[in-house]
């Protein structure tokens, strides 16, 4: 399972990463593309909803589930009815929000795998705490996202204005896609 994971993590950092590395340009405009792409905006808002209408269905905190489960099936029918609400009154910055929530739902599944691989205590560094450094700036990142996607949108275009800072950038991002990925497979 952890390779899987090493393959959902890495290689998006991997690929966007070269990509800002070779061709700033072309970083550009996929950047771009994906702010204002709908289809995109549409895909990952469905499953930032409804992965959360399945998060919030195996919280398993009965102060919570006596107003999430008042009838079965009630998150899924929430779910279902923000996918289209989401969409129609949110549209600006949408792919970035909804991108930004999946980088916050994300670690709840990952943490149940990287916990199986911790190595004893006292170690001070295991491989597989790529994984969790990772997660933790994907929250990081995604809280912010979700609220101020504005502000991170306006700090990808200073980025991508500067050829070197996008450079270093990408080749930063590169490099920790390759890590991440090399480490979900030797684990």
């Amino acid at each position: 399972m952890i390779t899987l994971w090493g393959f959902i993590l890495g290689l998006p950092l991997l690929a966007f990463g070269g990509v800002l590395l070779l061709s700033p340009g072309l970083a550009r405009r996929f950047v771009e593309w994906f702010r204002g792409s709908r289809s995109v905006a549409a895909v990952l808002t469905t499953v930032a909803w409804f992965w959360t209408a399945y998060e919030c269905d195996n919280l398993g905190i009965a102060s919570i589930d006596r107003f999430t489960k008042m009838f079965p099936g009630q998150l899924w029918v929430m779910a279902t009815v923000l996918v289209p609400l989401t969409i129609a009154w949110m549209p600006k910055s949408l792919s970035v929000r909804a991108l930004s929530g999946v980088l916050m739902l994300m670690p709840a599944e990952l943490f149940k795998t990287t916990h199986m691989y911790r190595p004893p205590s006292g170690v001070l560094f295991a491989p597989i705490d790529l994984f969790v450094y990772a997660a933790y700036v994907g929250i990081v990142t995604g809280m912010y996202g979700m609220f101020y996607p504005w502000s991170l949108e306006a700090k990808m275009d200073r980025l991508l204005a500067s050829g070197v800072a996008a450079r270093a950038a990408g080749g930063a991002l590169a490099a920790l896609g390759a890590a991440i990925t090399t480490t979900g497979c030797l684990v």
